[in-house]
Formats: C-alpha cells, structure tokens, sequence
C-alpha cells in the first residue's frame, strides 16, 4: 500500500512537471502583441521582444492595489523577470540595477534592494483582459510595492550589470 502511495505521489509530480504550472496568458494580446520592446544591456547587443514572446514563457498571476483611485487594481499576468532572465543565463542579483523606460517618458531604476527583495511580474494581459492602450505593450508590476514603482506602457529595459 506505502509503495503505491508513493508511486501515485511520483507520478502526479511528474505529470505536474509535464504540464507546467504556469498561469497561461488567455487574453487577446493582438492589438499589441508585437510591438517591440527594446532589451538593452542583457546580451552583447540589444534585442527586442514582445508581448506574445513573453506571453510564450512561464507566466505569473499576480494582483496587487494601488493606495490611489487612479493606481487602481491590477491583475498583472506575464512572466516574472527571474523567469525571462533564466532565459539568457542571468538573474536579478546579476545587475546593479534595471531601467524601465515608458512611452510616456516616465522612468523607475530598480536598484539591488528592490531586486533582491520584491517579485517583479512583465505583465502581458491584465487578468484575463488585454492591457490597455494606456497600459500596452508591457507593464511592469510589483505587487508588494507601492503604485509609484509600477510602470505601464514599457518600450525599454535597461539592464545595468555588476562591475
């Protein structure tokens, strides 16, 4: 009977690997799905990826409220940024500091406290809606920070590494 137990247990782990238990992104990111965002300073030279190479990865669902009316609520859900830096050999504790860069100009600097201590999710899709027009192609969401590190409409991210 144990070794039954056990091999059930060994069994539904594996199945659990096999399937990923990954949250999969389910809204129609076609309005911004490829639309560029630069990646600068994670390779030799710089690259761009979207919304739906992101969306492709192991993604997160996350929700976090902001202490504003106009911060609002927002269900991010996309990969964390140690699941896309996984990608290129690298983690957070590699740079630092990260940059992230918005189409409307506005600018957060993530130094090494932030990085080590906070789970930052490149959300995609805001639930299971797509982001919106003032939202897209990327946001940048911490959910147990303030509002004012979140950053919406993402062009580019800066990744500035250890000396």
């Amino acid at each position: 009977m144990r070794k039954r137990v056990y091999f059930l247990l060994f069994l539904g782990l594996m199945l659990s690997l096999a399937v990923g238990c990954g949250t999969p992104v389910r809204a129609d990111l076609s309005a911004y799905g490829d639309e560029p965002i630069l990646i600068r300073g994670l390779a030799r030279d710089d690259f761009t990826v979207t919304a739906h190479q992101l969306a492709a990865l192991d993604c997160a669902s996350r929700s976090a409220a902001g202490r504003s009316p106009k911060a609002g609520t927002v269900h991010g859900v996309g990969p964390t940024l140690e699941t896309f830096l996984v990608q290129y050999q690298k983690g957070p504790n590699d740079f630092q500091k990260i940059i992230f860069r918005a189409r409307d100009g506005y600018t957060i600097t993530l130094g090494p406290q932030s990085l080590q201590r906070y789970e930052i999710i490149l959300a995609v899709a805001n639930g299971k809606e797509p982001l919106s027009e003032n939202e897209a192609p990327l946001r940048m969401l911490i959910p147990e920070a303030e509002s004012s590190k979140w950053v919406r409409m993402v062009t580019e991210i800066e990744f500035v590494p250890n000396e």
